[in-house]
């Protein structure tokens, strides 16, 4: 129901927008987006369930007879079944886009399950912020927490963005992530290259402490058995 609020054509579900006599030259615009509605309609519904509805001629026929068969009083243990998947959703090793992806195909059928019939169009408006809002925050909330640093930025962003916003910002955060791990050097090349250093280091070392040092003239290379000064002052 959000979604196809959201493109403005939710009057195709509740009747506002009625089929013009054939003769109108408007019938055939409502025809094209009718059949619109009614195939995103079917997109919502498990493949089964959307086998029952093929031979309706309207979307607002296929809408009355789903909330009828469908709804949330007759049908609590579905509602309740999806809410708990939804609350138990989270990314977990999925990508962004995959965890997006699942929440609204979820979100889809709660659609169709939880879709109160509303007297005053602006309460209507106002419900649809508060959802929209709430699931920002469940998306954000089941993010992996590599992601803590977008999840920040977009909470801080005012007003809030909606969902598509804030997952179109995820997504490139993780574009982001995966182009920098790409580019960083191999973490065994490294490692050879680290103790290739400390061998070198070593054997420098080892070098130094066994070379012979004369405690006479204080210089490297001889003992004092073979210093020179000592044996030119004997001679």
């Amino acid at each position: 129901m959000m979604f196809i609020s959201g493109k403005g054509k939710d009057d195709y579900l509740t009747g506002l927008a009625a089929a013009p006599k054939p003769t109108d030259p408007k019938y055939k615009i409502w025809k094209v987006e009718n059949n619109m509605v009614m195939f995103w309609l079917f997109n919502t519904m498990d493949a089964d369930i959307g086998q029952n509805f093929l031979f309706f001629d309207t979307a607002q026929e296929i809408w009355m007879a789903a909330q009828e068969t469908y709804s949330d009083n007759e049908n609590p243990a579905e509602l309740f079944k999806i809410k708990g998947v939804l609350h138990d959703l989270w990314q977990g090793e999925s990508n962004g886009t995959q965890y997006y992806n699942c929440l609204t195909r979820y979100w889809r059928q709660l659609d169709m399950f939880d879709s109160p019939a509303w007297e005053c169009p602006g309460d209507a408006t106002l419900y649809k912020k508060i959802i929209e809002k709430e699931r920002v925050f469940k998306f954000l909330l089941g993010l992996d927490k590599s992601l803590d640093e977008v999840r920040g930025r977009i909470l801080g962003t005012k007003p809030l963005p909606s969902i598509q916003e804030a997952f179109s910002e995820v997504r490139r955060e993780e574009s982001r992530k995966k182009l920098m791990l790409g580019s960083l050097p191999p973490i065994g090349n490294e490692a050879s290259a680290l103790v290739a250093r400390g061998v070198n280091a070593a054997h420098d070392t080892k070098q130094k402490k066994t070379r012979p040092w004369c405690d006479h003239c204080k210089k490297t290379g001889h003992i004092r058995d073979t210093c020179w000064k000592i044996h030119e002052k004997a001679h």
